[in-house]
């Protein structure tokens, strides 16, 4: 690539390739800090381990890591929702029928070509709907179980079952490096430190506005949730 060429390319570098990871990794640490019962278990799983794994451990070896990254890329996708434009008329059956704002009940939504359609990953991720009735919470052990993931889940076409990286042609190229860079990030600091929420664990959050999902503490001005942060002995 020429040099006029790869910055261009720096909006989509820095946003796609940094801020992502490091977004997914900031509420995996708040997730952790509200519930230390799973940041100590994923701390054993680690220093059972001994060294610091390799790439293809990383992938397969620590079963509760995968688990742990895999429940914060489905609560918490660094992208909240994505476009896609149809090339041509479709009719896209429905699961349930829906009430339109006319008043009538449809099956199927028609689309014509050139229309602008907005999917929401966070939306579908946490659907129970797809998901069953606890897809709102935190349970990494869903990953670990062959029914932990619903029928519905499994339909869904996308990494694990998820949209958080899409799916198809336009498919997240740097998938495998952002999961492996997670996973290495989050286990040396989990092996070397211990996160608590500084309010304590129901310390409300929410997202604050803008292109990436990232937390704040409700009521405060400002991005960001403080955590008190130890070493681990």
């Amino acid at each position: 690539m020429s040099e006029d060429e790869v910055l261009a390319q720096m909006k989509v570098l820095l946003l796609a390739g940094y801020e992502t990871t490091s977004t997914s990794l900031t509420w995996a640490l708040i997730e952790l800090s509200r519930h230390p019962d799973v940041q100590t278990r994923l701390r054993e799983e680690l220093l059972a381990f001994g060294p610091d794994p390799t790439y293809d451990q990383l992938k397969a070896s620590l079963p509760y890591l995968d688990a742990v990254v895999h429940e914060i890329l489905r609560l918490h996708p660094a992208v909240p929702e994505f476009t896609r434009c149809a090339r041509v008329d479709d009719v896209v059956p429905l699961s349930e029928p829906v009430c339109t704002e006319s008043g009538k009940m449809t099956d199927s939504i028609s689309i014509a070509k050139g229309s602008l359609l907005v999917i929401s990953i966070r939306a579908t991720n946490r659907s129970s709907a797809i998901w069953g009735p606890d897809a709102k919470e935190f349970k990494p052990d869903r990953w670990l179980t062959e029914d932990g993931i619903s029928g519905k889940a499994k339909e869904v076409q996308g990494h694990r079952h998820l949209l958080t990286f899409v799916d198809g042609p336009r498919t997240c190229l740097g998938k495998d490096f952002a999961i492996t860079e997670f996973k290495a990030v989050l286990s040396v600091l989990v092996k070397n430190f211990v996160f608590e929420m500084r309010d304590g664990p129901d310390t409300e959050v929410e997202i604050a506005r803008g292109i990436l999902p990232r937390p704040r503490v409700v009521g405060e001005d400002g991005i960001g949730v403080p955590l008190r942060v130890r070493r681990f002995e």
